[in-house]
């Protein structure tokens, strides 16, 4: 594999990689060329400031991508003419269309795309998502992931450059999980705000804060078949750092994040709990290896792809048309625009989605039941 950005989770992706014995890292880019110098400082891995030098040079069999959102067609469509599998941070796309031309460009070049939806991998949504089962048919759930980025927004502050705000970046991931273990919902409502920024920030030390249009907040209701039903908040503008999940069913309750997951009865009494003392690399490993196993081995389904990303994508752009239009929203509608079934999405999807352990055969859920 071969990493493109490595300065932010590109670096930590190089890392996980790097730990891998499945993996085989064969060089870097990054558009600062002291960036990827320093990335690989110590290392016999080649670093270059261009990524067609790379690709070239270096003929990985795969590719991690870590761009902004507005550099990344491109490079999908590059890695599609070489012939090199994707796996891409999150988002998928600045928007369904968007992501939906992405996955059909590397669908018509058969090659597996996958997305940095890397929350899958750790140890307690994992967990949750093998006890979801003996919660039974689940009525509500609730998902937060709060984060302070500051003033200096870049890229991020632009909807042209980075597709959405605080939604599509920090919300991406709370909603995949509910997407992952309820299914896709029905219809959404949802509403976000831009917060007001002083022209001369203090925090900036003074210097003039560039214009921005992307959400710094949004909050969402999610209505599911069978009555269950969601809600998902999220802000790029307060701290410190908090992510969770719960799901609520007449048998109990599930509380998860990334480190950690609880399952308990009706009263709150803890019947089963995991924890992990590994850090986040370990998630990253996991995921690399996953990807590397589905590469290697030209596995036709594997987690995280693309296409089942669109899943989430859909859900993200009908809140985002709910804040619009001041009324529910249909994501399977929008999929349907575009030419696409849920059933389509989850095409790729594997039936066992444990990483170590086979699950049965799917079956039928019961209304408001978490799919198998």
């Amino acid at each position: 594999m071969a990493v493109i950005g490595v300065g932010g989770f590109g670096r930590w992706t190089l890392q996980a990689l790097r730990a891998s014995p499945a993996v085989r890292v064969v060089g870097v880019s990054d558009r600062d060329l002291a960036v990827a110098e320093q990335a690989v400082r110590g290392t016999d891995i080649p670093h270059y400031g261009d990524n067609r030098s790379l690709l070239a040079e270096t003929r990985p069999a795969a590719v991690y991508l870590a761009v902004p959102p507005m550099a990344a067609p491109d490079l999908v469509e590059l890695c599609a003419q070489r012939g090199v599998h994707l796996w891409k941070e999150m988002p998928l796309g600045r928007n369904l269309d968007e992501a939906l031309a992405l996955v059909r460009l590397m669908d018509k070049a058969k090659l597996k795309f996958a997305v940095g939806t890397q929350r899958r991998f750790a140890v307690g949504y994992r967990r949750a998502w093998d006890l979801r089962r003996r919660l039974g048919p689940v009525f509500l759930g609730r998902a937060h992931y709060l984060f302070n980025w500051g003033s200096k927004l870049d890229w991020r502050g632009g909807r042209a450059s980075a597709g959405g705000g605080a939604l599509l970046e920090l919300g991406y991931h709370p909603i995949d999980l509910l997407t992952w273990l309820l299914g896709l919902p029905e219809e959404v409502y949802g509403h976000n705000v831009r917060e007001r920024r002083a022209e001369t920030a203090g925090e900036a030390g003074g210097a003039p804060v560039p214009i921005y249009d992307t959400d710094d907040s949004a909050a969402a209701i999610l209505q599911y078949r069978g009555g269950c039903m969601a809600s998902v908040v999220t802000t790029r503008r307060s701290g410190p750092v908090s992510e969770e999940l719960t799901l609520h069913s007449l048998n109990g309750s599930l509380t998860a994040n990334s480190e950690s997951c609880l399952l308990r009865d009706p009263d709150g009494t803890v019947l089963d709990q995991a924890n992990d003392d590994g850090g986040p690399l370990g998630t990253f490993v996991r995921q690399a290896e996953a990807f590397a196993r589905a590469v290697s081995g030209g596995e036709k389904l594997y987690e995280c792809s693309a296409r089942e990303n669109l899943l989430t994508q859909a859900a993200i752009e009908a809140i985002y048309l709910s804040g619009r239009t001041c009324q529910p929203e249909s994501p399977n509608r929008l999929l349907h625009t575009a030419g696409l079934s849920e059933e389509d999405c989850l095409s790729l999807r594997p039936v066992g989605q444990d990483l170590d352990i086979d699950e049965p055969a799917a079956r039928q859920a019961a209304p408001g039941e978490p799919p198998e």
